[in-house]
């Protein structure tokens, strides 16, 4: 793997790039003053725009849906894209080159340019061989596509040759070493020889638009009828789509269609269905679903209507289940016995198969489907089975309104009243921010840290360290004592840079709330509202501790001299300050 991006680096670039520019490029933004702008939410439907971009916190924030982030968090929701691709998109913007740490990163990181680069390369060979193919040419006319879709999906033709490609890509200045790592040779007894031959090809991209793979269909019986790219260091199929990028190069989609070959996506493109994906010889994993879920909101996946296509379709369910929180939906298609997406919509037209995606079963109508037809509704010790078979099921729901209706509808069909899930709480001295509850003294100072980093330039936060005892000692305080010294070092740090470089800490997402949550509407008055608020926490720690050690004096018949002296120095710090 490259190595590891530094974070030094992800604060210049931060420093570079202006959020507003980045999320104004994709989205029409207005002014709305105070540095900043406001439009119609991307990742929700909106007729009025509750969508803000703020340039002074480099961060964006939806009241409408929640969504919230910084410019590097909008690529990767908006793009599709994984966080070393956000931020070498944003580099890219910056002109800036993304350094890797010492290591294997950097002489890593450029063979996987040139894998990249021989992709590419390879790409456009097989454009060109498939200009001088005739058979390959009335191979794709007698499947039904036309010139449009052709290019569209960029297709191409492998020449039936054992070196064909291995030769055009080593006049290039390519090896074999890198061929072979690109997946699109084989090397035996040294000697190179191509994957594809004789096949229609279909390159597969990345989220970034990259070539880094490929699917063939042969034009003769040797061989298998499809065969894609082996798993390459740039190509993992269980976590890529076919024309993802193509979808969401077009803004986010109200649905997408998943099928399970690029033919049928090319089929369905060219009758007006541009928002099809395909897997690519893999069951739909989570990391498919999450990316599907970035571009839409609504997944609708389409299976044959025997034996194995509903097998597929339950496998994808189980898959879906842990996925589906609030404002994701997901739908199954089954076509009639013998027939695929490909000859269904160019036997029967656009209009008939958007009358069947119209009936797609949603999940919660296939998951108690199939599950009744495995019990006796009719009998008491049937509908008991019912929920044995339907609960393990459920507990992978997450909580929310989707849950909470599917076990109402579960207790509808078995006569059973169910236990609600209890919602899991995620302690870490913090309240939910996102319920609007009150804020703690602690948790409030965290929030103004969080929305102007700079406050913490000068600040003495000496007082709040009463005692390194447990006893008394207020929830998140070491929290913040932590923030106040990662801010205090860097005089530079925005909001944004801030929850970058504590992406994976488990408090970023409290974190991110607070970014979003008005806590004082003065900006000018923030600095001396934090000045107070620690004023407070740290008189309130006094209190906790005395009141601690008074308990203590009272438990044990008197205290310690290090501790009586502890408690003197408090209470004479407490007389001081009142």
């Amino acid at each position: 793997m490259a190595g590891r991006i530094p974070e030094s680096f992800i604060e210049t670039l931060l420093e570079r790039v202006d959020i507003v520019e980045v999320i104004g490029s994709r989205l029409a933004l207005k002014p709305t003053g105070r540095g900043e702008h406001k439009g119609l939410c991307p990742f929700h439907d909106e007729k009025t725009p509750s969508f803000t971009v703020s340039g002074q916190k480099q961060f964006y924030h939806c009241f409408g849906c929640g969504a919230h982030g910084t410019a590097v968090g909008f690529l990767m929701e908006h793009e599709g894209l994984d966080f070393p691709s956000a931020i070498e998109e944003l580099a890219q913007m910056a002109g800036l080159k993304v350094p890797r740490e010492e290591g294997a990163g950097g002489p890593q990181t450029e063979k996987l340019d040139r894998v990249y680069e021989a992709l590419a390369a390879a790409q456009a060979w097989f454009r060109q061989s498939l200009g001088a193919s005739e058979p390959a040419k009335d191979y794709l006319k007698a499947r039904g596509f036309d010139k449009a879709t052709v290019n569209e999906f960029g297709i191409g033709y492998a020449p039936e040759a054992w070196q064909g490609l291995s030769d055009h890509l080593t006049g290039l200045g390519f090896d074999a070493k890198t061929m072979e790592k690109a997946g699109l040779i084989t090397l035996k007894n040294q000697r190179p020889a191509d994957k594809f031959r004789d096949r229609v090809m279909f390159p597969i991209l990345d989220r970034r638009g990259r070539v880094i793979a490929f699917g063939g269909r042969a034009l003769g019986d040797q061989g298998p009828k499809y065969m894609n790219s082996p798993e390459t260091p740039v190509f993992h199929k269980g976590r890529e789509l076919y024309r993802l990028y193509n979808v969401r190069k077009g803004g986010l989609p109200e649905r997408i269609l998943v099928v399970e070959g690029y033919m049928d996506a090319a089929a369905l493109y060219q009758y007006g269905f541009t928002d099809t994906v395909a897997t690519l010889g893999t069951a739909v994993t989570p990391d498919h679903l999450e990316l599907l879920f970035r571009a839409t909101a609504v997944v609708v996946f389409c299976f044959d209507g025997d034996r194995a296509g509903r097998q597929a379709a339950w496998r994808g369910l189980e898959t879906a289940l842990s996925s589906l929180k609030e404002n994701r939906e997901v739908r199954f298609l089954f076509l009639p016995e013998g027939e695929d997406p490909d000859s269904m919509v160019r036997q029967h037209g656009q209009e008939a198969f958007e009358q069947s995606l119209a009936q797609a079963k949603p999940l919660s109508a296939f998951f108690f489907e199939q599950l009744q037809q495995q019990v006796d509704m009719a009998s008491l010790e049937g509908r008991a089975r019912l929920v044995a078979l339907a609960e393990p099921y459920l507990k992978k729901l997450p909580d929310g309104p989707f849950a909470q209706m599917m076990r109402r509808e579960l207790a509808r069909l078995s006569g059973h009243q169910l236990a609600q899930s209890a919602q899991q709480a995620r302690d870490h001295g913090f309240a939910d921010p996102g319920a609007e509850r009150p804020l703690s003294l602690v948790q409030y100072a965290v929030a103004l840290l969080v929305q102007r980093p700079q406050l913490a330039q000068g600040i003495d936060r000496g007082g709040l360290v009463v005692s390194e005892s447990a006893d008394g000692q207020l929830k998140g305080l070491n929290f913040l004592i932590e923030l106040i010294d990662f801010c205090a070092e860097k005089p530079h740090l925005s909001t944004a840079k801030l929850l970058e470089l504590w992406r994976d800490r488990k408090e970023t997402p409290w974190l991110a709330k607070l970014a979003t949550r008005e806590v004082c509407s003065d900006f000018d008055a923030m600095p001396q509202a934090l000045a107070e608020t620690l004023g407070r926490i740290s008189d309130l720690q006094i209190k906790q501790r005395v009141r601690a050690l008074q308990q203590a004096q009272l438990v044990e018949g008197g205290l310690d001299e290090e501790r009586t002296q502890e408690l003197r120095a408090l209470l004479q710090a407490r007389s001081t300050t009142q």
